[in-house]
């Protein structure tokens, strides 16, 4: 073991016997300096042949004794370490001057007298320290040059103490520095633990995030798969009860409610996705009058039952055809209309739309409960609502302003309010959108009728949950009545039906046990031939998250559909994939 980690040794388990107060950071150091400077004063006391310095140095032993006393009682240790050092440096100049001045031994002290305070309290303190001694060795300079001081003396009795001062000082000058990197060690090796610390935390917070954003995907699709149930055969149900208003008035409580439980799936999942900067806006030239009044009635349902003024008003001169992503600009009309609908019991809830040339403003203004202005600031938060009790009294999560707020960014616009406590709020959309020439009229299967209900394709339907077979069976049969079907729980039993027979289109899951849709879709494409290879596949799937929808694409899909879907886009999207290879044969 060397010099330096033997001292360090003998320090810790020293330092562990010390009061509490010297126990910690640099306070051992200065203990054991304080006790070694009172050893040497001391033994000065006994060996010095001078007759003052018995006195001098018992005095100035038992002061520092006194300071250490009163540190382990909480007094300051920078004002001890001033006080210590300036007594000594009065101390030391006495005794230069008393002994032969710069000629003296005594004078090597001085070298020492800044460390503490460099050490210990700060550069600033050290260099201040330097400068009192080097003033004091140009005063004794000065003196000895005067004649002030008395001649130095020599003669064996000196040796024993001039010999004592040499070796003293040299040993402190190594101890000491010796003492302080041991110091600096242990801080260099606490920043590193600390280091070490923040990085396990932060790959925990990543491995967190990544678990939060798989949960987040994976409770999705377990809950968009028995919503889509729900809303397909509902809205089966709802197409066969016309003319019975009992059973139609229903049907349609039970539409609202589930529609009301995507928008919180929905809008869970679209803000897990804007945090992750995942979310991707799909611009589109679409038709803005009949997109805002969409919007608009899709709450005719729920404003029946209720005694306000529920209004739309449109420019005269907005444009017909705009481009920007038709899908985000509707969830945000959605959650303007939903929520004023929500705090509003009376009066009116007016949509309006206006043209700027170039720009569009679209308004929701209601007569509400209005926003108190100290929740103002907060109300574009996640998980925020006006009022403590809000979510209780009328329900809500708190995030549709808040992905409003991040669409309307995404879009190139912005978003805002105004409102009065008890007399309704007024938010505001600006998109910057122009007027847009009418786009290419699409194919085939543009309107409601299907030109091909009566042919007899063959449909093969791949997926995991039964119920969900059967609805897509409904929805063809109800489209097609000719058609044949043919079910599939995974995709290598999807192959094993298409290398028996062969079908006209292929829908297919993408999250699935044995093998999932991307794997069957990939082999269908790569390893099957012609024209077995070459039959549609489209995409029906309740996994939202980009990065699997993009390698579902990239298996060789013709088309995707998400969970849950609308039978009759479905069915329209189906005939037109069916027209496509119709056309190319």
């Amino acid at each position: 073991m060397n010099l330096s980690a033997w001292l360090q040794t003998r320090m810790l388990q020293l330092s562990a016997r010390l009061p509490v107060r010297f126990q910690q950071g640099k306070m051992p150091y200065v203990f054991f300096f304080a006790v070694m400077v009172i050893v040497v004063l001391l033994t000065y006391a006994v060996i010095s042949p001078y007759p003052y310095a018995q006195v001098t140095f018992t005095t100035f032993a038992f002061f520092l004794f006194v300071l250490l006393l009163l540190v382990n009682q909480g007094f300051s240790l920078q004002w001890a370490i001033h006080l210590g050092t300036g007594l000594g440096a009065l101390i030391l100049f006495y005794a230069v001057w008393a002994t032969g001045g710069v000629h003296s031994p005594r004078l090597a002290w001085l070298l020492i007298l800044p460390l503490t305070p460099f050490y210990v309290i700060s550069r600033k303190a050290g260099i201040f320290w330097l400068l009192i001694t080097m003033a004091l060795q140009l005063v004794m300079v000065l003196a000895n040059h005067l004649g002030w001081v008395p001649a130095f003396e020599t003669g064996m009795r000196h040796v024993p103490s001039s010999f004592m001062t040499y070796t003293l000082v040299t040993c402190v000058l190594i101890v000491v520095p010796l003492m302080y990197d041991h110091l600096y060690r242990q801080a260099l090796e606490a920043s590193r633990n600390h280091q070490r610390e923040l990085e396990a935390r932060r790959q925990e917070l990543e491995q967190t995030s990544e678990m939060r954003e798989h949960f987040i995907a994976t409770v999705s699709h377990e809950l968009r798969t028995p919503m889509n149930a729900i809303l397909g055969f509902n809205a089966l149900l709802l197409s066969r009860v016309e003319g019975k208003p009992e059973a139609h008035k229903v049907l349609k409580h039970t539409q609202q409610s589930a529609d009301h439980l995507m928008t919180v799936i929905n809008d869970i999942l679209d803000y897990s996705q804007l945090q992750a900067g995942e979310l991707v806006i799909q611009s589109e030239t679409f038709d803005l009058r009949q997109t805002v009044t969409h919007a608009f009635e899709l709450f005719w349902p729920r404003v029946k039952s209720m005694d306000i003024d529920y209004r739309m008003v449109l420019d005269d001169d907005l444009p017909v055809w705009v481009h920007t992503d038709r899908h985000r600009l509707m969830q945000v009309l959605v959650n303007f209309l939903g929520n004023a609908l929500k705090f509003t019991h009376q009066g009116s809830v007016v949509l309006r739309v206006q043209w700027q040339n170039p720009g569009v403003i679209f308004s929701v203004q209601d007569t509400g409960i209005g926003i108190a202005h100290e929740r103002q600031a907060t109300i574009f938060n996640r998980f925020s609502q006006a009022e403590s009790d809000t979510q209780a009294l009328y329900g809500g999560n708190g995030l549709g302003l808040a992905i409003s707020r991040k669409l309307a960014q995404l879009l190139g616009g912005e978003i805002g309010f105004e409102s009065e406590p008890g007399q309704g709020a007024h938010f505001w959309l600006r998109l910057p959108l122009h007027a847009e020439a009418a786009p290419a009229q699409k194919g085939h299967a543009t309107s409601a009728t299907l030109l091909t209900a009566q042919m007899p394709w063959r449909f093969l339907i791949v997926d995991d949950h039964p119920v969900n077979r059967l609805l897509v069976q409904q929805v063809l049969k109800n489209a097609w009545p000719q058609c044949q079907t043919v079910e599939a729980g995974n995709g290598l039993d999807a192959l094993n039906a298409l290398h028996d027979q062969s079908f006209d289109l292929v829908l297919m899951d993408m999250v699935m046990p044995v093998m999932d849709g991307i794997e069957a879709t990939r082999r269908l494409r790569t390893e099957w031939p012609e024209p077995a290879s070459a039959v549609p596949v489209m995409g029906l799937t309740a996994n939202v998250n980009p990065v699997d929808l993009s390698a579902f694409k990239a298996s060789g899909l013709n088309d995707v559909m998400l969970k849950p879907f609308e039978p009759e886009l479905l069915c329209q999207r189906v005939e037109q994939l069916l027209f496509r290879r119709f056309d190319h044969t």
